[in-house]
């Protein structure tokens, strides 16, 4: 039996991550836009590689399903990525990695000879028109949904307003799609911690009808604000946003 394994974090002491964590690190981005420019690609790239952690915990979370090395139970065999998938010689569980290829640039992949089958399903009838998938034959998209459960993460924090998401095929391919996305501003709010001066004059202003937020409480002794996303505006590439084919 093999002990779960979120992530490699490799050299670095990370235990878990959690939107509290990427919280901070949003805070440390909102600092250097400010204050140290020069260090904002360091603290981008951070926020990156705990996304990229993320999105392989949860791909190791879909590939520890039951441990059968000696294939005894032919049930298991075609178990979806929810159910967890068999483990065998458990080279797809552990095989899921990240590499850095560039600053804030990380690929998540599995060298596994069986991962390319789990992915894409096995199936003799070739492609096109016409193809027909044996029922326990299915492709289960690990990679794919992992990418989607570390969406739904990122919503839960922050930073949310920073993703970008490129899903893409090869045009020599007869299906899938090209989807590119930004989160938009205003998108969600999140409640953010505030002084009790901050939150005594967003209190003046929501009674003028000039605030932008949307509420204040106080939660213990610490004071929030609720503010709306401030959309992908700090990203200083291409406008990718406004293509959906």
């Amino acid at each position: 039996m093999a002990i779960f394994r979120a992530f490699t974090p490799g050299q670095r002491s990370i235990v878990a991550i959690t939107p509290r964590s990427v919280a901070a690190v949003e805070q440390y981005i909102r600092w250097c836009e400010h204050e140290a420019p020069q260090h904002l690609p360091v603290a981008i790239d951070s926020l990156i590689h705990r996304m990229a952690l993320v999105n392989q915990s949860e791909a190791r979370k879909m590939a520890y399903g039951p441990y059968d090395p000696q294939e005894r139970s032919p049930s298991l065999a075609w178990r979806t990525p929810s159910q967890g998938i068999r483990r065998i010689s458990q080279n797809y569980y552990l095989g899921w990695r990240i590499r850095k290829v560039g600053l804030a640039n990380y690929i998540l992949f599995n060298a596994s000879r069986e991962a390319y089958f789990i992915e894409y399903g096995v199936s003799t009838a070739g492609f096109g028109e016409g193809r027909h998938v044996p029922s326990r034959r299915i492709r289960r998209p690990v990679r794919k949904l992992s990418l989607l459960r570390t969406m739904e993460f990122m919503k839960t924090t922050q930073a949310y307003h920073r993703v970008w998401v490129d899903i893409f095929r090869s045009r020599h391919a007869h299906g899938g799609f090209t989807q590119i996305i930004q989160s938009p501003a205003g998108g969600h709010g999140l409640w953010e911690n505030a002084t009790e001066h901050e939150a005594k004059g967003e209190i003046a202003r929501l009674t003028r009808g000039t605030s932008g937020s949307h509420g204040v409480r106080r939660v213990g002794n610490q004071f929030q604000i609720r503010r709306r996303n401030r959309g992908g505006g700090s990203y200083g590439g291409p406008m990718l946003g406004r293509r959906l084919p």
